[in-house]
C-alpha cells in the first residue's frame, strides 16, 4: 500500500493495481479490467464516456495537460501564475507557458499582467472557457449513455 500526495496535494492511500515493466504499465492477471473477471468501476465508465464525447464533438481537441490545466484554472479557487501551474502540473515553465498559449488561443483562459507585480503573469478564466466547462459538465452527466451506446 502506498500512501503519500498526488501531484495535486491530494492524500493518497491507494495500492498501486498496476506493474511497471519496460516502461509500460500492465494490470495484473488476477486485476484485468475490462476482461470480463473483474468488473470495470464506473469512474473509468465516465471518464471513457467523457473523453469519448469530446473526441467526437466538433471543435478543437485537447491535450491531457491542457485539459488538466484548464479543468485547475476552472475548478481551483485560488489565483494560478505560470510559476504556480508549473509547480502544480510538475511541467516546466516553459512547458506551462506553451501550454498556456494553445487554451488562449481557443480563448479558454487568458494572461494579466498582476498590478502588484509586474513580473507576475495572472491566469484568468473566460466567458468561453466558463462555456466549455458547462459543456463538460453535461458530457460527463451522460457519459456512461455514450460508452454504452
Amino acid at each position: 500500500m502506498t500512501t503519500g500526495k498526488t501531484p495535486f496535494g491530494f492524500t493518497s492511500n491507494l495500492q498501486a493495481p498496476a506493474l511497471e515493466t519496460n516502461g509500460l504499465v500492465a494490470l495484473p492477471e488476477s486485476e484485468d479490467v475490462g476482461s470480463g473477471n473483474a468488473p470495470v468501476p464506473e469512474r473509468l465508465v465516465t471518464l471513457h464516456g467523457t473523453l469519448l464525447a469530446l473526441v467526437r464533438r466538433d471543435g478543437r481537441d485537447l491535450t491531457a495537460r491542457q485539459l488538466t490545466a484548464f479543468m485547475t484554472v476552472y475548478l481551483d479557487n485560488q489565483v494560478h501564475t505560470v510559476s504556480s501551474m508549473a509547480e502544480l502540473l510538475n511541467i516546466s515553465r516553459p512547458g506551462v507557458t506553451r501550454l498556456l498559449d494553445r487554451l488562449a488561443e481557443y480563448d479558454l483562459v487568458e494572461r494579466q499582467e498582476d498590478r502588484n507585480d509586474r513580473r507576475r503573469v495572472l491566469i484568468r478564466r473566460t466567458v468561453r472557457g466558463t462555456a466549455f466547462l458547462r459543456e463538460l459538465e453535461e458530457i460527463a452527466r451522460t457519459a456512461p449513455a455514450l460508452v454504452h451506446a
